[in-house]
């Protein structure tokens, strides 16, 4: 081979060297793909009722976007938004089991330095229903019913489990529950006998213009074994599953997603149906303090609907809205239905002009 035709092969073996190089490098990278140059983690916080499908969609979701990892975090709805209004836990998207908390909390809560509210908008996207959850064990199971079960409940050889009221909706959601049930039985004696006795302090009832007001105190002790307090509602079911406990309120998802039974309220009070939601707003719960600077004293009785929020300080908040598109998507749709509570087929914005553009399309 002469000497220029030698230097010419090497030339055109250098250049193919290198584009190869390049090559391998923008596959690993994403270049020209729309892929991202580095694996993004993406914080989500989300209610304890809703952990077991957000596992199923986290995995889903990872699968169709390997340069995405979910960090999922759950706690009682109103530490869902504590985390990221008063803890300074940055996150990407808040989901919680009682819409009103997003705009009591973070609408009205600013944004140290740079300003501005943590939320301007919400997506109502689901809902549930709330009943009594139990094991094969559980105490009289096999008379308890959707009629005599305020009585099953409150006898002395019972135990009944109750989520904090001061952290999780499920807490305040059953007490409300309590006070409505005595309406529909026409028995002023049930929330007494349930779970009014069993603390000292006791909880109060004041009653104005046709609203009753269960007033929660500072501090919630329970002074007899048959009711056991518990910060968040999923911590009972472990308490369930290990027999320790005969009942404990619960949202119908979460029972059928760990095997339990499920008795299920008449929808008058079990906070699940629009066309009672009159009657639930009859009822509400207030904490006796300010327990927290950002959480308002003061739940209002109304249908269990489920929310989320991109926070405005998200780092990713591009990635937050593919999640949101993912969850309310077809493979959403579905992992929901198998998980027992379903999406709604038609999601609910309270302020549509305030939402990230590619998710206009959802609300059109």
């Amino acid at each position: 081979m002469q000497l220029n035709e030698f230097r010419r092969a090497k030339t055109v073996l250098i250049f193919l060297t290198a584009l190869v190089i390049v090559s391998i490098g923008c596959s690993l990278s994403g270049c020209g793909t729309g892929r991202r140059k580095s694996l993004v983690e993406l914080k989500v916080i989300v209610a304890g009722s809703l952990l077991a499908p957000f596992q199923a969609v986290e995995k889903e979701f990872e699968a169709q976007n390997p340069d995405i990892d979910v960090k999922l975090e759950g706690h009682g709805s109103v530490q869902v938004i504590r985390n990221v209004t008063e803890l300074g836990n940055i996150a990407d998207l808040t989901v919680v089991a009682d819409a009103q908390l997003i705009p009591a909390m973070m609408y009205q809560t600013q944004i140290p330095e740079q300003g501005g509210p943590y939320a301007d908008w919400l997506i109502e996207f689901s809902t549930n229903r709330l009943g009594l959850a139990y094991h094969e064990g559980s105490a009289y199971r096999a008379e308890i019913n959707a009629d005599n079960w305020p009585q099953i409940i409150s006898r002395p050889d019972v135990t009944v489990g109750l989520a904090d009221p001061r952290i999780d909706a499920m807490g305040y959601r059953t007490l409300m529950v309590l006070q409505l049930a005595q309406d529909f039985y026409q028995d002023d004696t049930i929330f007494e006998k349930t779970v009014g006795s069993a603390f000292d302090p006791p909880m109060a009832i004041s009653r104005d213009d046709g609203v009753c007001t269960i007033i929660v105190p500072e501090v919630v002790r329970s002074k007899e074994s048959r009711v056991k307090l518990r910060a968040y509602s999923i911590q009972l079911m472990a308490l369930l599953e290990s027999g320790d406990l005969d009942y404990s309120f619960e949202y119908e998802s979460v029972a059928k997603q760990r095997g339990l039974g499920f008795l299920a309220l008449p929808p008058a009070i079990d906070l699940s149906s629009p066309d009672y939601e009159k009657e639930y707003r009859t009822v509400d719960v207030r904490l006796d303090f300010r327990r927290f600077s950002s959480v308002l004293p003061d739940f209002q009785g109304t249908r269990i609907v489920y929310g989320l929020s991109i926070p405005r300080n998200a780092p990713h908040p591009e990635e937050a809205v593919e999640l949101v598109q993912f969850l309310l998507g077809s493979d959403g749709q579905r992992i929901f239905e198998e998980s027992w509570q379903p999406l709604w087929s038609a999601p609910v914005c309270d302020n549509v002009k305030q939402l990230p553009e590619a998710l206009n399309s959802l609300f059109p």
